[in-house]
């Protein structure tokens, strides 16, 4: 046994530049918001629509903050599987992946997203993010049990990460490399 054989091959964690840009979109938001509520206030021409507007702008900086803060590992690869610490307890043996893709993305966010196809009983049990949230890994649309790795969310390159997973996937293309 080797040395390094219980390390990961990769890790990826949330992008903080992206991360960053968010929480300060959410705080100019919020003092925008605020103004807001402080000329409706002071003109007398009605409050709700401000304080709602305040309150939702309110939701996306705490997420943003939140998501700033968080440095934990998204996607590990490793000789074992396809590690989604966010998404499910155990990693997915590489058996039980039926198909990984590069697709397309947009290039001044970090581009590029990784698609990957597992087993039904293996979806069933991921718990998949939402785009809205800011997740890096979300349900996939269509009818194939798949779900989506979005580029833009990481610190790390698709290109990078999908060179990584080849090593490893399919199964049976010989020795791990």
């Amino acid at each position: 046994m080797k040395p390094t054989d219980g390390l990961p091959l990769l890790v990826a964690r949330r992008s903080m530049r992206l991360a960053g840009l968010n929480l300060l979109m959410g705080s100019l938001g919020f003092g925008l918001a605020v103004s807001f509520v402080w000329y409706a206030w002071r003109e007398d021409t009605g409050l709700l629509g401000p304080l709602f507007l305040l309150a939702i702008v309110a939701v996306y900086g705490v997420q943003a903050g939140q998501n700033f803060r968080d440095d934990s590992p998204k996607i590990v690869v490793e000789r074992a599987g396809l590690s989604l610490p966010a998404v499910t307890d155990a990693p997915i043996p590489w058996d039980e992946i039926e198909q990984v893709a590069l697709g397309t993305g947009i290039r001044a966010l970090g581009g590029g997203r990784l698609d990957v196809v597992v087993g039904p009983q293996t979806y069933a049990r991921l718990k998949l993010g939402q785009r809205w949230l800011g997740d890096p890994i979300v349900k996939r649309a269509g009818t194939k049990p798949a779900f989506t790795v979005l580029g833009s969310a990481l610190d790390t390159d698709m290109k990078t990460l999908f060179a990584a997973i080849r090593r490893h996937w399919p199964p049976g293309d010989g020795p791990p490399v």
